[in-house]
C-alpha cells in the first residue's frame, strides 16, 4: 500500500513564509470540502445537492451517505493519505465516494471510465490505491474483468467496490459498504494532500498532481467571488468527474458553495441543452468541443439557452465566431487558462469586453501571481509570446513520486506551465501553444494554435489540429488535420492560398492537408496531438 506524503519538499513550490503569508491572509484556511458538506446537511438538508439521471439527492442525505461510507471505507482500512481511486461515471455515487474519501483525511484519485488496462495498470502502478470503486458494467464493459485483470498484472491488489449490479467474487457491494446508519460525518485535513490527478492524456507519460484542501478550495472560492455567483446559481457539469475539470469545478465547485450540481452523464447535444433549460443551469466550465455541439444541437431546435450565464471555456482553441455563435442563444462565453497543475490561472469575467472574450484567455485570478518569460527566464517584451508562470494559493504541491519532471516544473515556487502565452497591456493572457507542441521547422519554430484558429475561421472546417511530422532535412514539416463541415471540400492549394492571403508568413503554411472525419479527444475535449501524429506515421508506413 502507499500512503500519498508530499514525495517532494514543502517549499518546492510554496515557500514557508508564504505558506505562512497565505494562512494569515486567510487565502488558505481550514475549511475542507467534506466540512462544507457537513455544514450545508445541517443548514439546509432539504436544498438539492446533486442531479443525476436516476433522480435528486439532498444535502442532508448526501450527508448521511457520505458519513455511512467512510465509515465503511475505515473498516477496510483506509486512513489518512492511503489512495482511494473512483473511476465512475457522472452519477450522485461520485460525489458520495469522493465526500467520503475525503472525511477521513485519505486521497481521492479521479479516474475517467473509459480508462482500460493500460492506464489503469499505470494509476495501480503509481498510486498503489487501497480501494476502487468502479461500476459493475458501464457502457457494455465489464470493470470487474478489468480491476481484476489489473490486479494481475501489476501485483497491486486494491479493495474492489462495486456500485451497481453483482458485485462478483473478491469484490464488495457498494450498498453493502455504505450500510453504517449512526455514523457522523468527519472534516478532513485541510493542510493534507487529499486529491491525486492523473493527466488526461495531451502528453504521451500522465502525471501524477498532488492537490491539497487548501489550493483546492482556494480555487473554487476565488472563481465563485471572481465571477459573482450567487447561492441561487446551478452547476451543470457535462465534463467527467475522473477529470481535474468536472471534478473540481464541477463537484467540488456546487458543494462547496453549497449549490445544485446538475450531472450529465452520457454526452449529447440535444439532450444537453435539453437538461440547461429544464434545470436552469446557470454555469459550467468545458472545452470548446461541448460548447459547439451545444450551440449547434439549440440552433437546431431553435432553443434559447439564456440561463446560461457564464460557460468557462479551455483546454483547446476557442474560435471567436463560437463565442459569437453562443451569445446569439444567450450563452456568454468566458474563455480561460487552466491546467491540473494551477487549475485555473486566469479567466475573463462577466465584464470582460465582448473583444476579450473573444479573442483572449482573461486576466489572472485574485491573488494570483504570472509571468510571461523567455527560455532563459527573463521577462518577455509586451505582447511577444513566451512561457507562462503562475505563483500562487491555488498551484498543486507537486508530482507524487516523480521528483525529475517536479524540479523542472516547479522553480521557485513559480509554476513552469510549458505554455506558450502573449500578454496585453491591460493584462488579459492568450494562448498560443505549448513549448512540447511547437514545431521546429529548418530551425524556425512555429505555435500551431495560431495556425489552429485560423483554420477554424475558414466556413468549411469545423475542427483543426497543425502538427509537426518528421523531416529529415527540416526536423519537421508541417500537416494541418482538418474536419471539415458535412458536403465541404476542401485542398492544401486553397488552404495555402487563403493563409497567405491573411499575412501569414511562409515557413508557417501547411505543406500537407489531412482531411479526417474526426480527430481524437480526451475525455475533457482536449487533443492528444501525440496520437494524430502516430496515426499518421502509421498510415504512411503501411
Amino acid at each position: 500500500m502507499v500512503r500519498v506524503r508530499r514525495s517532494v519538499p514543502l517549499d518546492t513550490v510554496t515557500t514557508l513564509p508564504t505558506r505562512q503569508r497565505y494562512l494569515a491572509e486567510g487565502l488558505w484556511d481550514d475549511a475542507t470540502l467534506a466540512g462544507r458538506v457537513r455544514h450545508h446537511g445541517s443548514t439546509k438538508p432539504d436544498a438539492i445537492a446533486v442531479v443525476d439521471d436516476a433522480g435528486c439527492y439532498s444535502f442532508g442525505r448526501l450527508c448521511a451517505d457520505a458519513a455511512a461510507f467512510a465509515a465503511g471505507l475505515s473498516e477496510l482500512g483506509v486512513e489518512h493519505g492511503t489512495v482511494v481511486s473512483a473511476q465512475l461515471p457522472n452519477r450522485y455515487e461520485f460525489a458520495v465516494v469522493a465526500v467520503a474519501v475525503q472525511s477521513i483525511g485519505a486521497v481521492i484519485n479521479p479516474l475517467l471510465p473509459n480508462y482500460r488496462a493500460r492506464e489503469l495498470g499505470a494509476v495501480f502502478a503509481t498510486a498503489g490505491p487501497r480501494v476502487i470503486v468502479t461500476p459493475a458494467e458501464y457502457r457494455g464493459f465489464d470493470h470487474r474483468a478489468l480491476v481484476t485483470e489489473v490486479a494481475e498484472v501489476t501485483g497491486v491488489q486494491p479493495h474492489h467496490v462495486v456500485v451497481g449490479g453483482d458485485s462478483g467474487p473478491g469484490a464488495t457491494a457498494y450498498a453493502q459498504l455504505a450500510r453504517a446508519s449512526n455514523a457522523q460525518l468527519r472534516g478532513g485535513r485541510p493542510e493534507a494532500v487529499s486529491e491525486l490527478i492523473f493527466t488526461s492524456g495531451t502528453e504521451a507519460r500522465p502525471k501524477a498532481i498532488m492537490h491539497t484542501e487548501q489550493t483546492a478550495n482556494f480555487s473554487v472560492r476565488v472563481a465563485h467571488g471572481d465571477l459573482g455567483l450567487s447561492e441561487d446559481d446551478v452547476v451543470w457539469m457535462p465534463s467527467p468527474l475522473g477529470h481535474s475539470t468536472g471534478f473540481n469545478y464541477g463537484l467540488r465547485f456546487a458543494l462547496y458553495h453549497g449549490l445544485r450540481l446538475v450531472l450529465q452523464d452520457r454526452w449529447n447535444g440535444e439532450a444537453a441543452a435539453a437538461l440547461v433549460r429544464e434545470e436552469e443551469c446557470t454555469y459550467t466550465l468545458a472545452a470548446a468541443t461541448f460548447l459547439q455541439d451545444l450551440v449547434e444541437a439549440a440552433d437546431r431546435g431553435g432553443l434559447p439557452l439564456g440561463s446560461l450565464r457564464f460557460f468557462g471555456c479551455g483546454g483547446a482553441a476557442v474560435p471567436p465566431a463560437l463565442v459569437d455563435a453562443a451569445g446569439e442563444r444567450g450563452v456568454q462565453v468566458l474563455r480561460l487558462y487552466g491546467s491540473t497543475e494551477v487549475l485555473v490561472g486566469t479567466w475573463n469575467r462577466p465584464t470582460s469586453s465582448l473583444d476579450h472574450r473573444r479573442h483572449t484567455d482573461g486576466t489572472p485570478m485574485s491573488h494570483v501571481d504570472i509571468e510571461v518569460r523567455e527560455d532563459g527566464g527573463d521577462p518577455v517584451a509586451p505582447g511577444q509570446p513566451g512561457e507562462l508562470a503562475v505563483r500562487g494559493p491555488n498551484t498543486c504541491v507537486g508530482y507524487f513520486d516523480d521528483p525529475e519532471r517536479t524540479a523542472s516544473t516547479f522553480v521557485d515556487g513559480w509554476v513552469l506551465s510549458g505554455d506558450l502565452v502573449t500578454e496585453d497591456p491591460d493584462g488579459y493572457v492568450t494562448v498560443v501553444g505549448r513549448k512540447k507542441e511547437i514545431i521546429i521547422r529548418g530551425g524556425l519554430n512555429i505555435t500551431p494554435r495560431e495556425i489552429e484558429e485560423m483554420l477554424t475561421l475558414f466556413p468549411e472546417v469545423e475542427r483543426a489540429a497543425v502538427v509537426g511530422l518528421p523531416d529529415e532535412r527540416l526536423g519537421e514539416r508541417m500537416c494541418a488535420c482538418v474536419v471539415l463541415q458535412r458536403g465541404a471540400c476542401l485542398d492544401l492549394a486553397t488552404t495555402v492560398g487563403r493563409l497567405k492571403e491573411q499575412g501569414l508568413a511562409t515557413y508557417k503554411l501547411p505543406e500537407r492537408l489531412e482531411v479526417v472525419e474526426s480527430l481524437p479527444t480526451t475525455a475533457s475535449g482536449k487533443i492528444p496531438k501525440h496520437e494524430i501524429i502516430r496515426s499518421i506515421m502509421q498510415a504512411d508506413s503501411e
